[in-house]
């Protein structure tokens, strides 16, 4: 089995004059919960689509499930869900009937799994999709995308006007369809700490191009922020592994992606300076790599 359930390389991709994936490089290891950040207009969206095979790059190369997702069969679309960040369901057709229709268009159907789904979510399935909330067809959307049991699942914005409630039974689903059958899942959020909570590894997009891919441990381990004072002389301009940078009052204060722990103090040697090391959460971080 290939390990590997995404791979973009090299991918641009513009909307008339506007570039919005710039050489984008990024690797997904199957069976992984992958948690993809960016700033609305960072080009998320568009990377989500292009791996259901809903556009294609200008550059560069592109392969789901060791396949090009522009060149899809019905057959290759079996195996992968997907829910968009904004839904068209059918909005005068009954939840139950809508399960049913879609139940016959995919020969691996989980209907043991979508029972429990409706259940779990507490879908009221006997009224029209444009009877219910919000949160209710985000929810009927989510159950469509898993049911069908694929090896991965394509989910933009998925918490998108769920209550807490139900965005901690739809987490938790997710980590036991992991947990079920090594399964993928790629998800964009604007919530961090559903990021924190299920995520095996994170990338960060800012300016159409991939900032940071590892595991969440390893991105709090590596990035720090470092405050830089008692310099001799001016305080020196941003190095370049440097995401922030701010100069005040004679002292440097930087986000830093460190190469190694004693890289703090070979800075300060070189600068003939002190420096202090604040630890970083993922939202410190996701902030300081976005804004800058």
């Amino acid at each position: 089995m290939n390990d590997t359930a995404i791979s973009i390389r090299d991918v641009t991709r513009s909307y008339g004059k506007t570039p919005v994936l710039d050489r984008l490089d990024l690797t997904v290891k199957a069976g992984s919960i992958y948690g993809f950040l960016g700033r609305n207009g960072s080009g998320k969206t568009t990377t989500i689509k292009l791996l259901a095979g809903l556009g294609r790059p200008e550059t560069g190369e592109i392969s789901v499930l060791g396949r090009d997702p522009w060149a899809f069969t019905a057959e290759d679309r079996q195996g992968v869900g997907y829910l968009s960040e904004k839904q068209n369901l059918p909005p005068l057709m009954k939840v139950r009937s809508l399960l049913a229709f879609c139940s016959r268009l995919y020969p691996q159907w989980d209907r043991e799994l979508c029972e429990g789904l409706i259940a779990r979510f507490q879908v009221p399935v006997n009224k029209r999709v444009s009877a219910l909330s919000m949160g209710n067809q985000r929810l009927v959307g989510i159950i469509l995308a898993l049911a069908p049991r694929p090896a991965l699942v394509l989910l933009d914005e998925p918490a998108a006007n769920l209550d807490p409630v139900a965005r901690r039974e739809f987490l938790d689903e997710i980590l036991d369809l992991i947990r079920d059958g090594g399964r993928t899942v790629f998800f964009s959020t604007h919530i961090l700490s559903d990021v924190e909570r299920v995520a095996d590894e994170v990338g960060i997009l800012a300016q159409g191009k991939l900032r940071v891919s590892e595991s969440l441990d390893t991105l709090k381990e590596t990035v720090k922020r470092v405050r830089f004072f008692g310099f001799p002389g001016n305080a020196p301009e941003r190095p370049p592994q440097a995401f922030g940078w701010r100069v005040r009052d004679g002292e440097a204060l930087g986000t830093l992606k460190l190469a190694h722990p004693g890289e703090p103090a070979a800075l300060a040697a070189t600068w003939k300076c002190q420096y202090e090391i604040i630890d970083l959460s993922l939202e410190d971080i996701f902030v300081d790599i976005a804004r800058n």
